[in-house]
């Protein structure tokens, strides 16, 4: 079978290639001819132009210099001779090969063993400004009534056109090898794809019958074979629809599972009222950053931070007020700390920031800016300006201590300190309170 898929296909490119190869050396060989021939009857009219007046004053010398140098400025000149009105050689250079030229009124070009030209020489008419001579017409024809002065003969070699021809013919045979490889080579892969086809064809039919419905036949790489490999996808599609409507169902419901799951990860890490870190989240990152202190020696603190009279407020103004108090008290300390620095919401009005690479001095310090800051801001309810405050606890993870409910009940513990101690107010796990000035 794939023997007779070659044949097919090879067989009618070849044709076509070596109809090609045979069209373009004929008409390409008959140019050739015809650009050496315009060539001959350049070179015979250049020569007869410039012979002009010396065959009209007999001037040999000079006629025998410019038939050598002809010969000598072009290799392909055989031969150059130049005879008078009466026939007569007045000057020559190589030897003609094609016998007795004609010497005839008229230019004759004759194509043999060489290309021959007889161009006869006729006076050249100058142009004048005497308004009493005539002047010749336009449309008069070459030598037309002019007297004959002589003849230009030359010889022009075919060597080089004979060689351009072999060169033609070698290229032809070349393109025409070249082609039957091509068309043999296509030939085998397109019988070799067919086939390929099949058998995979084939080997899906098996398949199928052995109970694997989600086989299918790549419709397309099947090529020719489409069709049937459509009506062969269709009736494994009729056999399978149940089972792949079953499986589409539970993929589906996995899908939605996994979006549950994350979408309630996510919810787990991600306070849903002020936008900050949940205690679930506070911890992971917290056990990160433990280890990495303890690895490197790096100071890592904390601070634990409480709304003052919260529970006022609520009762005061409502829950949605308060509930704007806490979104407002994030945002103002989300804009004092650093983007690398961590705040999470514990629960109610409890909230903590998370300091890597900070030591107590420098916490203490961000936690001063950080209560004069919410201090400082107000907010508006029920039409008049709210003011609220902040009890803030400082603790430095302690290399030795590998708890973090250690160190958080000490960083609580100073926070409670701080409220003892008058609240709006910044108090160290291992110092005093850091009173309010000026507030």
């Amino acid at each position: 079978m794939r023997a007779r898929l070659w044949i097919a296909t090879a067989l009618p490119a070849l044709l076509v290639i070596v109809m090609l190869v045979i069209g373009f050396a004929y008409r390409y060989g008959d140019r050739m001819a015809d650009a050496l021939t315009d060539r001959g009857v350049a070179s015979a009219r250049q020569l007869g132009s410039a012979a002009e007046f010396m065959v009209f004053a007999g001037d040999r010398e000079g006629l025998g210099r410019l038939a050598e140098a002809a010969i000598r400025n072009d290799a392909q000149l055989h031969a150059v001779a130049v005879y008078d009105a009466h026939g007569q050689l007045l000057a020559s250079a190589g030897k003609l090969e094609e016998g007795q030229p004609s010497l005839g009124s008229a230019l004759d070009v004759q194509l043999g063993e060489r290309l021959r030209v007889e161009l006869p020489i006729y006076p050249t008419i100058a142009p004048t400004d005497d308004l009493y001579t005539p002047t010749p017409s336009a449309g008069i024809a070459y030598g037309q009534g002019a007297r004959l002065v002589g003849h230009a003969v030359l010889e022009v070699s075919l060597d080089r056109l004979a060689q351009q021809q072999r060169e033609l013919l070698l290229w032809s045979l070349v393109t025409a090898a070249g082609g039957l490889v091509l068309a043999g080579g296509l030939a085998t892969l397109l019988a070799s794809r067919v086939t390929a086809q099949i058998t995979a064809i084939n080997d899906v039919v098996t398949r199928v019958g052995q109970g694997a419905l989600d086989e299918r036949i790549d419709g397309v790489r099947s090529g020719v074979l489409a069709s049937l490999a459509e009506g062969i996808n269709a009736m494994i599609g009729r056999i399978a629809t149940t089972q792949e409507e079953l499986q589409f169902r539970v993929e589906q419901a996995t899908r939605e599972l996994r979006h549950q799951k994350e979408a309630a990860e996510q919810a787990a890490r991600t306070d849903t009222l002020t936008g900050t870190a949940t205690r679930l989240a506070f911890t992971e990152v917290a056990e990160v950053e433990m280890q990495r202190a303890l690895r490197y020696r790096n100071d890592l603190s904390l601070l634990m931070l409480d709304l003052d009279h919260f529970k006022g407020i609520n009762d005061e103004h409502g829950h949605v007020t308060g509930d704007a108090v806490l979104v407002h008290f994030a945002q103002t300390v989300q804009q004092q700390i650093r983007n690398m620095d961590l705040l999470a919401r514990l629960g109610g009005e409890e909230f903590v920031v998370l300091l890597p690479n900070v030591n107590a001095e420098q916490a203490a310090v961000l936690a001063e800016r950080i209560r004069g800051a919410v201090s400082e801001s107000r907010l508006m309810a029920n039409g008049r300006p709210l003011r609220f405050s902040v009890s803030i606890g400082v603790a430095q993870f302690d290399w030795r201590e590998l708890s973090l409910t250690r160190w958080m009940s000490r960083a609580d513990a100073a926070l409670y300190r701080a409220k003892a101690q008058g609240r709006n107010c910044v108090v160290q796990d291992n110092g005093g309170c850091t009173p309010a000035a000026g507030d």
